[in-house]
């Protein structure tokens, strides 16, 4: 556009100087005059002109400034944009690598869970197995007449109880005694009385009655097995020999022939009759337990019934629960001085315990262990009395 402006005064200029020459020829003012006019009009023509080109000049120029203007707002708005784009990729980029973190996270979580389930399910399988196996050797044992003497829960939930005889060991310390009176009664009133005095001739000395505690099993849980090289023989009939009878059982399990095999020892249970035969290698007793019942030929012992042969269980303790139980018919005397002979000092004392006066009774049992010396008290429990 500005060159075809600049071309229009070039011709403009052209003109003048082709009219230039007509200025000199002009032989009047008049003329010259107009002449003049004329060319001022031309340059005032010219200058707006140019005036015109200006301005438009201008216009152009401001109207590029404003699209330049425009064009830089779209840019930085176009980059804003992209910026923005940039920055909310890079948040989703991070929301995705934590969410696939999070779902590896959840997948090992879900793989350990698996690996346990599993590990549960072999152990379960495994205590499956072990109760059916235990459930056949239960079937297979010997049978035998129970007594049961515990009692069960109402409320759904069974508790056996049996009935035990126990045997406590109690240990009495030096200048202690142990005195169980027949009647328990008695032993309350002494306890009642606590420090007693015993006259011994000239002298006297006094004592101190204590209750005595006894630790008592409470309960008992018991793990069992399977012994893998040892059998249970049953079904045997009493016989007058049982040395001879051992020997046969150890020469019929010995055999091969038999489904037995070297035989380690043999030995008879005397409060069942069954008897016990110990393998040296293992595998020969379940072979022989799997079929239950073996006619033994006892030759010079005469004709018997088929033996049946079953596992042997073997039973291990695993947990217990121990109580003190106090003794209702004992009582534990501490604090006796050593000041004389010791049987009797024994004697005296038992003697002055027996006495009504004194608050005793009859004395069922009596021990004393005179200082410096220690001894241990053997409880059972009595059918008819508790100690």
């Amino acid at each position: 556009m500005e060159s075809a402006d600049q071309s229009e005064p070039a011709q403009k200029q052209q003109k003048l100087a082709v009219k230039c020459p007509n200025l000199e020829l002009a032989k009047d003012d008049a003329s010259k005059l107009e002449i003049i006019q004329q060319e001022i009009e031309n340059r005032k023509a010219f200058h707006n002109a140019l005036q015109n080109d200006i301005a438009q000049l201008k216009k152009a120029k401001h109207e590029s400034e404003l699209m330049a203007q425009e064009f830089n707002a779209r840019i930085e708005k176009l980059q804003q944009s992209m910026e923005d784009d940039q920055l909310e990729q890079h948040k989703q980029d991070l929301n995705f690598q934590k969410q696939l973190k999070d779902v590896e996270i959840v997948n090992d979580n879900l793989r350990e869970d698996q690996r346990n389930m599993k590990d549960e399910l072999m152990r379960l399988e495994e205590e499956r197995s072990e109760l059916e196996k235990q459930f056949k050797v239960s079937y297979s044992m010997p049978e035998k007449q129970w007594c049961f003497k515990g009692k069960i829960e109402k409320d759904g939930n069974p508790a056996v109880e049996f009935d035990l005889k126990p045997c406590i060991h109690y240990p009495i310390k030096g200048g202690s005694a142990v005195i169980t009176f027949e009647d328990e009664t008695v032993a309350n009133n002494i306890l009642e009385m606590e420090e007693h005095v015993i006259e011994l001739g000239d002298c006297q000395i006094k004592i101190k009655a204590q209750p005595l505690k006894l630790p008592m099993l409470k309960e008992i849980e018991i793990q069992t097995q399977v012994c893998k090289n040892r059998i249970l023989v049953s079904n045997i009939p009493k016989l007058p020999s049982t040395d001879q009878l051992l020997d046969k059982l150890e020469l019929y399990f010995s055999k091969q022939r038999n489904g037995g095999g070297e035989v380690e020892n043999v030995v008879l249970l005397e409060d069942s009759g069954n008897v016990i035969v110990t393998f040296v290698a293992e595998g020969i007793a379940e072979n022989l337990t799997k079929k239950e019942f073996h006619q033994v030929d006892l030759r010079g012992i005469g004709k018997i019934p088929p033996l049946r042969i079953s596992p042997f269980i073997n039973g291990e303790i695993v947990n217990r629960t121990i109580q003190e139980v106090v003794s209702k018919r004992s009582v534990l005397f501490t604090g006796i001085e050593d000041i004389m002979d010791e049987e009797i000092l024994q004697d005296n004392l038992e003697i002055h315990f027996q006495k009504p006066s004194n608050g005793g009774g009859e004395v069922d049992a009596f021990a004393y262990v005179p200082k410096g010396k220690s001894a241990i008290a053997c409880f059972e429990t009595d059918s008819e009395k508790e100690n």
